[in-house]
């Protein structure tokens, strides 16, 4: 009863406090008190940021349960923005991003809930909506892009060794097995990267996508930014300190059963990557050089087709208008399609879970009500000739 409570209380805040901006052309949609924000992208890449953040409101009191760590992670929502805006500069399209705006004494969304939040209220609401917001940009860049989608979880690290450090849910240890070994089920099934092994466009093995020619680790150290593991740095050292993956990784990536998206935590270090905004900005260049060769190597999507915004049919550019909105459960929601224009739409509430999908133009522009529970939801609709994706949010009454 305490659980099915919790979640109504967590469901019913989201709901009464969903507030969406726009923003340097990509849209922000935020939860509660403003605490986590998800900026919806059109990539099949998501980043999550969760130790970046400054705020620390007296309602949330310091995190002391469980010997909590809270040290920030300094200068990682930064460098996710410009790793966004870098990524825009090249392909015209946005990644999805999420970012706890908490600062780490108030709120760890790398924990589980209980040592993340540390029963208080406020903490639980955000920890909730920083995965929810997760599961939302998974499903859907998934739907978006046929399960082509790569997650990262980004962090900083204070290790004296200056290097990046991936952690794919496998141990330091067990990075020194032999490549023979790690292609083996067993540490198959240990890693955040094991539908990836198991189907890739170049069809390389685990230990290959780990730390062969083609793994993002030796892409970064062959755009100077030294990574572990790589072709050049196969396994950290077990004295190390090394930082293998935590709990974002393990739960939203293919190491848990029945989710199909691939991913990774990378660590960064701080001299000469994290520190200044000029270096900042180099590492940005370089991991999106990296990541698009990276993808374009081992997905069967193209990231370099993507074509600017400025491209686009501007009449496009505004949400069609939706009506009504509020709507009853007794309603069809009419969109207003332009003539000779097909859209592809989705509809999600609030815990990433889809509850409609079709085909929208200028005659078939309406979209049943009847079956919907009461609450907020969040439609989505895209055009592909004009690389369109847009959001709105949308309120069924009883």
């Amino acid at each position: 009863m305490q659980k099915i409570l919790s979640y109504y209380i967590i469901t019913l805040a989201i709901c009464i406090l969903w507030l969406t901006t726009i923003a340097s052309a990509q849209q922000s949609v935020f939860g509660t008190n403003n605490y986590i924000e998800y900026q919806v992208g059109t990539l099949p890449f998501i980043i999550s940021v969760p130790h970046g953040g400054n705020l620390e409101p007296a309602s949330i009191p310091t995190r002391t349960c469980n010997n909590a760590v809270t040290v920030t992670d300094a200068f990682t929502i930064e460098t996710a923005l410009e790793i966004r805006n870098r990524l825009f500069t090249i392909t015209g399209c946005y990644p999805h991003l999420i970012i706890s705006h908490l600062r780490r004494t108030k709120l760890d969304p790398n924990r589980n809930l209980a040592d993340g939040a540390c029963g208080n209220a406020q903490a639980i609401t955000a920890w909730n909506e920083f995965h929810n917001f997760i599961t939302t940009a998974r499903n859907t860049a998934q739907q978006q892009y046929n399960n082509q989608t790569l997650f990262v979880d980004l962090h900083g690290h204070g290790n004296p060794i200056q290097r990046v450090e991936l952690g794919y849910l496998l141990y330091d240890d067990e990075l020194e097995l032999s490549d023979s070994i790690l292609n083996t089920p067993k540490y198959l099934g240990y890693s955040s990267i094991k539908n990836l092994a198991l189907s890739n466009a170049s069809n390389s093995t685990h230990a290959q996508l780990l730390r062969g020619p083609k793994a993002f680790g030796t892409l970064l150290a062959n755009n100077n930014y030294p990574a572990v593991p790589s072709q050049r740095i196969p396994f950290p050292g077990t004295a190390s300190n090394y930082f293998s993956g935590g709990y974002i990784t393990a739960n939203h990536t293919s190491y848990t059963s029945g989710i199909q998206i691939n991913g990774f935590q990378m660590e960064l270090n701080f001299t000469n990557l994290r520190d200044i905004p000029a270096n900042r900005t180099a590492f940005a260049i370089a991991f999106t050089r990296a990541i698009i060769e990276y993808m374009n190597s081992h997905f069967t999507t193209t990231w370099n087709g993507c074509r600017p915004l400025s491209a686009k049919n501007e009449a496009l550019d505004v949400f069609p208008e939706l009506y009504p909105n509020p709507a009853s459960k007794r309603d069809f929601v009419s969109i207003d399609v332009p003539r000779n224009t097909r859209y592809s739409f989705s509809l999600f509430n609030l815990l990433g879970c889809i509850f409609a999908t079709g085909q929208l133009d200028a005659k078939n522009n309406t979209i049943s009500t009847e079956l919907l529970p009461a609450g907020i939801y969040v439609l989505q609709i895209s055009n592909t000739q004009h690389n369109v994706v847009m959001t709105r949010k949308l309120i069924v009454q009883e």
